[in-house]
């Protein structure tokens, strides 16, 4: 053993070693010996193979990237720690700021590490074409990440999985699943089923309360519905549970782990937080797991992963990105009560107030539509998107790509780019009207559900389901915010994900049957 710590001070237990060691390093690894006021805590051998390898793994990527950088013309960038990667993106709240950062130092393509990851990020609109559209599939694959793999069942769903033939036939038959099981008005229905058990109970609240509860089980209740064919009330335990665990999961994942940048702790040791993430994406995979197994008892083992994992990437990310968007809309409305009196006056005029919106009217809700289509711009929920990675060496703005390079999408880069947003920070609906105020072509730096072979699977579905939701909200509800808030709206979430900071909202109805 090799001591590695020595402090001078009172005799300690594990407990009270400090908090930076035992955040990396589990009680089995320490040896801790205690003389009088000497404490020396010592690292087993295993551990010190492990730090032996690091080295070895450092001086291996040093070469490896210097050779990269010699055979291709690879974007600029910053400079990068062997191992380590950029320090500043460690470091950063959220990655679409440091990438937009580095984006007007380096060009709208640059290269920056993470770990053992050297990714690309693109950062305008003309490049995200380029890689996703016109390069067809040379970057639709995903990058091999341990914890991923880990948390899909070895990358047995759709989001995640490489871009393979069984992946294609696998989301072919999901899509096809969803649109067979929308088609007609069921969407409407299940949407309608929901609201009219969530808006009474927004209803009752008097004075301020923040809304993430009941914007939680409206979208569940939808992707109940969907997925299982049930619905549930808001104070049902599963219900609680799961958005619990879906939201934890989603703060400790949002950084990603240090067992990513550094694969060989998987063999050695796991920190706490990979430990946590993977209980709480086990508890969360055996509640799909029990609903799914209450409805089909006659697939195999590999059939059962596939679909529970399809199942997961509906309900989990759908409920995810829905709730967020939902989130903004009504924060935003609450603050810009100009604008909330528009989408009011509109569907008063398209609806009436007798009736709930249905998929028919949004065809003639074009600033409602507007509203909500502005709503993701400026509060993208994933504003890096999903990361990709290129099968084959390919090119995108003038660089090579090596095969198998890490390739992100600054979402949010694309969305504020002020050479295709007038104002890009002000919210403003009129961006997507024409001259006869009708929903125009989508613009062109407007991407919130991505392009190419990995566009959102469940876009077809959110679109409608977002408008239904927003719409029959704005019809029931005039939205304030209590005296004295500042109206500007605040992110909240870290790393790869942002949802609107917690907030509270006054709601008055509108006296809507």
């Amino acid at each position: 053993m090799t001591a590695y710590i020595v402090r001078l001070e009172e005799r300690i237990t594990y407990k009270e070693i400090p908090g930076i060691v035992k955040r990396v390093f589990l009680p089995e690894h320490l040896d801790v010996l205690s003389r009088g006021r000497i404490t020396v805590i010592r690292i087993l051998p295993e551990i010190e193979k492990f730090l032996i390898r690091t080295r070895k793994e450092c001086y291996t990527q040093f070469y490896q990237r210097s050779i990269q950088r010699w055979k291709y013309n690879l974007p600029p960038g910053p400079f990068c720690w062997p191992l380590i990667g950029s320090y500043e993106v460690i470091q950063a709240k959220f990655l679409h700021e440091i990438f937009v950062k580095y984006a007007k130092k380096y060009g709208p393509v640059f290269t920056v590490s993470l770990g053992p990851y050297q990714m690309v990020v693109l950062n305008d609109i003309n490049s995200v074409t380029e890689a996703l559209v016109k390069s067809k599939a040379d970057f639709a694959n995903r990058p091999s990440i341990h914890s991923v793999h880990m948390f899909t069942e070895e990358s047995k769903d759709i989001a995640f999985a490489n871009y393979t033939p069984t992946w294609k036939l696998h989301r072919k038959i999901a899509g096809k699943a969803l649109r067979q099981y929308l088609a007609g008005n069921r969407l409407e229905d299940v949407l309608h089923a929901s609201m009219k058990k969530c808006l009474p109970l927004m209803d009752k609240e008097n004075g301020a309360f923040n809304p993430e509860k009941y914007i939680d089980l409206m979208v569940f209740n939808i992707l109940t519905a969907v997925c299982f064919g049930e619905s549930v009330e808001l104070d049902d335990p599963e219900f609680i549970k799961f958005m619990k665990l879906s939201k934890e999961a989603n703060e400790m994942v949002g950084k990603g782990f240090v067992e990513d940048m550094f694969p060989i702790m998987y063999k050695i040791w796991t920190t706490n937080k990979y430990r946590t993430v993977a209980k709480t994406m086990n508890e969360l995979i055996s509640i799909i797991k029990r609903k799914f197994e209450e409805h089909e008892e006659t697939f195999n083992i590999v059939i059962r992963k596939h679909l529970r994992q399809t199942v997961f990437d509906i309900f989990s990310a759908g409920i995810d990105t829905s709730r967020v968007t939902l989130g903004f809309a009504v924060r935003y409305m609450a603050g810009l009560p100009e604008i909330q009196s528009k989408v009011q006056e509109e569907i008063d005029r398209v609806v009436g107030k007798d009736r709930l919106p249905t998929v028919k009217d949004r065809e003639n809700l074009s600033y409602t539509e507007a509203t909500l289509h502005e709503v993701m711009r400026l509060g993208t929920a994933v504003p890096v998107g999903l990361p990709h990675s290129t099968i084959c060496d390919t090119r995108v703005g003038g660089y090579d790509v090596p095969k198998d390079t890490m390739v992100m999408i600054n979402h949010w880069a694309l969305h504020h780019d002020p050479r295709y947003w007038k104002e890009e920070e002000k919210f403003d609906p009129t961006r997507y009207l024409d001259e006869n105020g009708k929903l125009g072509m989508k613009p062109e730096s407007w991407l919130p559900f991505s392009a190419g072979r990995r566009v959102c699977l469940g876009e077809t579905v959110a679109k409608p389901e977002l408008h239904l939701i927003f719409a029959t909200i704005m019809q029931r509800f005039k939205i304030t915010l209590p005296e004295g808030t500042n109206p500007k709206v605040e992110l909240g979430g870290s790393g790869g994900i942002t949802i609107p900071a917690p907030y509270k909202i006054i709601v008055k109805e509108r006296n809507i049957i």
